[in-house]
């Protein structure tokens, strides 16, 4: 049987406007699903890139996690990265144009960053004023007189939060009265100061020896010393930024060691407690609270806060047993500080050894608590624990 013959004779079907009509449609859903699966799929891909280097916003850092079958999304906030030393990223140092500007009101001036290495693709910027009744600062760093004062300007590596660098602004008022002039108050070596303006003294918890404690406007004075540890915290408010005595007695230190072929250069000044937040949270993130309470103050309870504390060189054990760790120790004193956190005092100061963290007291106190051996906590007769 010829079968060609058979089917040339077949009748052809019949494709009616209404199924045409159905295969369309059915061909639309399938572009519009392929459509969905798509997006879903560029999202989730999205939501893990790296945000792209240069200037960057102070928002913290999301994951966002997206539900391909239910297309549900959650967003959690991510922890403070912590900078890699062996990534050729992490910044290392920060370099400013000008570290001291003076402006009337109302003026503006933008410092030119620079920051080490200059091939990391991290130069992401953090800028804070600690105070912004006498000076802004937006996120480009362009700074805008308010109000006569000083204060500090300070510009914090994203990419690695314990590098960073600061501005001293000097604002003066034109329009101001004559004979009027307003600055802000330096806290000079840490001793209770006499201004003239009516202060607020009210008595603290007593030490356990007998040394003179009073409380300044939240802040406490022990035998007229500025105190910030563990048991003596200070306000969010406190903003005093680097001391004046303190950095310039610093760098007559670092010109002392310099004659004698050394090398010590300032790594970390004030800290504002904002700051300080951010970088305890941070260490508890990474290592837990108790760890972390071992070599990192929580906010509020930081030296570095006072605007009378530094760290020098590399802040880490490294530094322990070079020559600048040596003559530091033997030298400090003869330019008002001290070394704050002796070896084998970890019980008695709250914290491990640092021989990179110098205390500014002033020369004569300075040289007498060298000279005793002790700790300041022992030698003002004082604790240094958190109270939870």
């Amino acid at each position: 049987m010829d079968n060609n013959y058979n089917e040339s004779r077949r009748p052809k079907k019949r494709v009616t406007k209404k199924m045409a009509q159905r295969r369309r449609l059915i061909a639309l859903a399938v572009m519009v699903l392929i459509l969905i699966l798509g997006i879903v799929l560029i999202c989730v891909a999205c939501s893990g890139d790296d945000e792209p280097s240069g200037k960057k916003s102070n928002t913290p850092a999301v994951t966002t996690t997206t539900s391909v079958t239910t297309m549900v999304t959650t967003t959690t906030t991510a922890p403070v990265p912590t900078a890699d030393p062996n990534d050729p990223n992490t910044i290392t140092k920060i370099d400013l144009s000008v570290y001291e500007v003076y402006l009337n009101v109302g003026e503006s001036k933008m410092p030119l960053v620079t920051m080490t290495p200059s091939s990391s693709t991290e130069k992401g910027e953090i800028w804070e004023s600690s105070n912004k009744a006498v000076a802004t600062v937006d996120w480009l760093g362009n700074i805008t007189a308010v109000g006569a004062g000083e204060c500090y300007v300070t510009v914090t590596s994203e990419n690695n939060p314990i590098i960073y660098a600061e501005v001293k602004v000097v604002v003066t008022d034109p329009n101001a009265p004559a004979g009027v002039t307003t600055s802000a108050t330096s806290a000079q070596s840490g001793m209770i100061q006499q201004t003239g303006q009516t202060q607020t003294t009210t008595a603290a918890p007593a030490p356990s020896g007998s040394a003179d404690v009073q409380t300044v406007d939240e802040v406490t004075y022990i035998d007229g010393i500025l105190i910030a540890n563990k048991s003596y915290g200070l306000p969010a408010d406190y903003a005093p930024g680097l001391d004046p005595t303190t950095e310039s007695q610093f760098n007559a230190l670092s010109e002392a060691a310099a004659q004698e072929g050394l090398n010590i250069w300032l790594a970390s000044g004030y800290r504002s407690y904002e700051y300080q937040s951010t970088i305890y949270n941070n260490y508890s993130s990474l290592y837990g609270a108790e760890t972390a309470d071992t070599f990192s103050a929580r906010p509020g309870h930081s030296e570095h806060q006072t605007g009378l504390a530094i760290d020098v060189n590399s802040i880490d054990d490294s530094f322990a047993n070079t020559p600048e760790a040596e003559w530091l120790a033997q030298h400090a004193h003869e330019f008002g500080f001290i070394i704050r956190y002796p070896q084998g005092k970890q019980h008695i100061t709250g914290y491990k050894y640092e021989p990179w963290h110098i205390r500014y007291l002033g020369v004569e106190t300075a040289t007498a608590v060298y000279n005793s051996g002790l700790t300041l906590e022992e030698y003002l007769g004082i604790d240094s624990v958190y109270g939870n």
